[in-house]
């Protein structure tokens, strides 16, 4: 197996570094390839078994070194967010051509804990299993988490989420003068302050679901280089613009004009639809439009907005309404948009089932907040590494079985499996020649053999 593929691995670890001291910095490494690497709970005794004695060139430290990385060591996870995304995720997308367009997810999920001594744990709606006729509400924790949405140069039609901002929602109660209580809204506002600080010359686009669809939300994302596309309420109050007065005549100028029918009054209009064609959830689909030019004033003030009605053709759907706060923006794009909002969703799927961020162990306020999200930092990694490198290692690849077609695009697991291949590849090399470093490896394979039983 070629080593650069390896080099290339740590290489990319390493621009996390200024975030953390130079020891601590190894630390971040040895975990990020053992999380990486482990096939069972990401707790520290299973990450050190994974890890074994030697890892990367660098000998593995002592086991409380790597518990102290989460309660104790100095940094700061918004700091090394702020790095994956300037260092790690911003030149992967100029790589494929869209320099200055970094757009932005936002979605919430829950992590379900066991015991009632876990700061910051609460009961939550779990919105990914309820519904109309069912809610669950469990014991678990709350993020929130910004992803980063692209198209792969390889697969165009394909748009892969890339997670860089995780913040842990707390309730009133856990909260005190060092962290004051702020709403889902406020912690997303936050994301988009910080991205946009982040990449002062690129525009942001961001898009969430309805309930971030508040004033301070829309603040936020109100820039000259950014705009926001969500879910509007389809019993909204909308207003015309404004008319224009004559300057001869006394008083200030309205701010809003004539109250607008309903969104959802609007719907049944016959007259003004028009049918589109955009890319929705991967595929080519014929969408009926109604685009009106408004004022949502209890959201967006005096900033137009464009309403957007989408009808599917077939019936199979219900109309969805969606707005944009820059009203020069297409239909097709705020559709296209919105519906690029499922990476989001698939990354927190990847994250709970293959990365183990309902896995975690910790308990204690600091290790809470810094652990779980290593799980979404590694996913990240592992993407864009195969993003750069492993796709185009073809003796890296894991071989898929004769009966199943060629899929139009990788998995999250079929990355993480080739880069789990050329680490392994690369330990078993340069050990097998050393009689010592034989016992050893052998009894860390062991251990990840039967962790993944």
């Amino acid at each position: 197996m070629d080593a650069t593929l390896v080099t290339a691995w740590t290489a990319l670890c390493q621009l996390l570094a200024p975030a953390f001291t130079q020891p601590t910095s190894v630390t971040f490494l040895h975990l990020a390839t053992g999380w990486a690497l482990c096939r069972s709970k990401p707790t520290v005794t299973s990450l050190v078994s994974t890890i074994g004695r030697s890892l990367l060139g660098h000998a593995a430290k002592h086991w409380t070194t790597y518990e102290r990385f989460f309660y104790r060591a100095r940094w700061s996870l918004p700091q090394v967010s702020r790095l994956l995304l300037v260092r790690v995720i911003a030149p992967l997308v100029e790589s494929v051509g869209v320099e200055q367009v970094i757009d932005l997810n936002i979605d919430d999920t829950t992590c379900g804990r066991c015991g009632k001594h876990v700061a910051f744990a609460g009961y939550f709606k779990d919105a990914s299993v309820s519904n109309t006729l069912k809610r669950v509400i469990h014991w678990s924790h709350n993020w929130v988490i910004g992803c980063v949405a692209m198209r792969a140069k390889f697969w165009p039609e394909w748009v892969i989420g890339l997670p860089v901002w995780f913040t842990l929602y707390r309730k009133p109660a856990d909260c005190n003068r060092r962290h004051p209580f702020q709403t889902r809204q406020e912690i997303a506002a936050a994301m988009i302050r910080d991205t946009r600080e982040a990449l002062p010359n690129r525009t942001i686009r961001i898009a969430a679901d309805g309930q971030y669809a508040t004033g301070v939300v829309v603040q936020a994302a109100t820039g000259a280089r950014s705009n926001l596309v969500s879910r509007i309420r389809s019993d909204a109050a909308i207003y015309a613009l404004p008319s224009k007065r004559r300057r001869t005549r006394r008083g200030r100028r309205p701010k809003k004009g004539k109250r607008l029918p309903a969104p959802k009054k609007l719907a049944r209009r016959k007259q003004g639809w028009r049918t589109v064609e955009a890319l929705v959830y991967g595929k080519q689909r014929k969408r009926q439009v109604l685009a009106v030019i408004c004022l949502w004033y209890h959201v967006s003030k005096d900033r137009p907005i464009k309403l957007l009605i989408v009808r599917d053709p077939s019936g199979e759907q219900r109309d969805d309404y969606m707005f944009c706060t820059d009203a020069s923006v297409s239909d097709v794009e705020i559709i296209e948009r919105f519906s690029g909002r499922w990476p989001i969703e698939e990354s927190i799927h990847d994250a709970k089932q293959l990365g183990g961020l309902e896995q975690v162990q910790g308990w204690c306020p600091r290790t809470v907040v810094r652990q779980a999200p290593l799980a979404l930092i590694v996913q990240t990694l592992v993407k864009v590494w195969y993003l750069h490198h492993g796709v185009r290692a073809k003796s890296a690849q894991p071989h898929g079985t004769d009966w199943m077609s060629d899929k139009d695009h990788p998995s999250y697991l079929d990355m993480l499996a080739t880069l789990r291949k050329v680490l392994w590849s690369h330990r078993i090399n340069i050990n097998s020649t050393r009689r010592g470093r034989v016992r050893e490896l052998l009894e860390t394979l062991r251990f990840t053999l039967c962790a993944a039983a």
